[in-house]
C-alpha cells in the first residue's frame, strides 16, 4: 500500500492544478488591450478607407471593443495606483507644507539682497565713472606736460634758454599721477560686480545677468515667425480665460463646429 501523500507533494499538486487552471482564465486588461491594439491595427491596414456600411459597422464594433479595453485598463490601473497616489500625496503634502513657505521666504530674502547689491553696484559704477573722468583729465595734463618737455628740449637744442629739468620733472610727475589713476580705474572696474562671501565655505553670492525676452511688437513678431501651433494654442487658451472672466470671446476670436464620432 502506498504511503499517504506528504505535505510537500500535496503543495506541489495544488500549485500544478492552479497553474493549469490559470491558463483557462480570461486575459487581464493589459493582455486584452494588447490584443485589441493588434486586431485594430490589422483592420486599419486592411481598410485604409471605409467604403461600405458593412465596413462602417465593423469599424464601429472595433470602436466599442477598443473603448472597453481602454476602460478596463484604466480601471485596473486606477485601482493599483490609488493607494500609491494617496501615500505619495501624503508625503508630498508634508514636504510641500514646509517647502512652499520656505521658498517664498527665500525669494523675499533674495529680492532684498538683490536690491542691496544693485544699489551697491550703482555706487561702484558712479565711483568708476568719476575715476575714469579723473584718469582722462590726468592723461590730458600728462600729454601737455610731455609736449612742454619736448618744446623745452627743442628750445635748448637751438640755443634758447629753457628750464629743461623742470619740464622733465613736471612731465614725470604728471605721468605718475596718470599711471596711478589708470591702476585705480582698473581696480574699480574689476570691483563693480557685487559679491557676498560665503560663511559656510561655498561660492560667493554674486549678481547674475539673466536673459529676459520681452514682447515689443506682437504683430511684427508673428509676421516674422508665422502663426505657429504654439502661438495658436497660447492665444486660444488666453481667449478661453477671457471668456470665463467676461462671458464673451475677445475680438478676433471666432467659433467653428466640427462633427466626429
Amino acid at each position: 500500500m502506498r504511503e499517504p501523500y506528504s505535505e510537500n507533494e500535496i503543495g506541489r499538486s495544488q500549485a500544478a492544478i492552479g497553474a493549469l487552471l490559470g491558463h483557462n482564465q480570461p486575459p487581464g486588461p493589459l493582455a486584452s488591450g494588447k490584443e485589441a491594439m493588434t486586431e485594430l491595427s490589422g483592420w486599419l491596414t486592411e481598410h485604409p478607407v471605409v467604403q461600405t456600411r458593412a465596413e462602417a459597422k465593423e469599424g464601429g464594433a472595433y470602436v466599442e471593443r477598443t473603448r472597453i479595453a481602454l476602460n478596463e485598463m484604466e480601471t485596473e490601473r486606477t485601482a493599483k495606483v490609488a493607494p500609491l497616489n494617496k501615500q505619495l500625496g501624503t508625503i508630498n503634502g508634508a514636504y510641500r507644507a514646509v517647502r512652499e513657505p520656505l521658498e517664498k521666504t527665500l525669494k523675499e530674502l533674495r529680492r532684498r539682497l538683490t536690491d542691496f547689491a544693485s544699489a551697491e553696484e550703482a555706487k561702484r559704477i558712479a565711483e568708476l565713472r568719476r575715476l575714469e573722468a579723473d584718469r582722462d583729465e590726468a592723461e590730458r595734463i600728462a600729454r601737455e606736460a610731455e609736449a612742454k618737455e619736448q618744446d623745452a628740449i627743442a628750445a635748448v637744442d637751438v640755443g634758447e634758454c629753457a628750464d629743461v629739468g623742470a619740464a622733465i620733472n613736471e612731465a614725470d610727475a604728471a605721468f605718475k599721477d596718470f599711471d596711478k589713476l589708470v591702476s585705480a580705474t582698473a581696480i574699480a572696474e574689476r570691483n563693480v560686480p557685487m559679491r557676498i562671501g560665503s560663511v559656510m565655505g561655498n561660492r560667493a553670492l554674486s549678481m547674475r545677468t539673466i536673459e529676459v525676452l520681452v514682447i515689443e511688437d506682437i504683430t511684427k513678431a508673428i509676421k516674422a515667425m508665422g502663426l505657429t501651433e504654439k502661438i495658436q494654442q497660447a492665444v486660444l487658451s488666453s481667449a478661453r480665460d477671457f471668456r470665463k472672466a467676461h462671458d464673451e470671446l475677445p475680438a478676433g476670436i471666432g467659433i467653428t463646429y466640427e462633427r466626429s464620432l
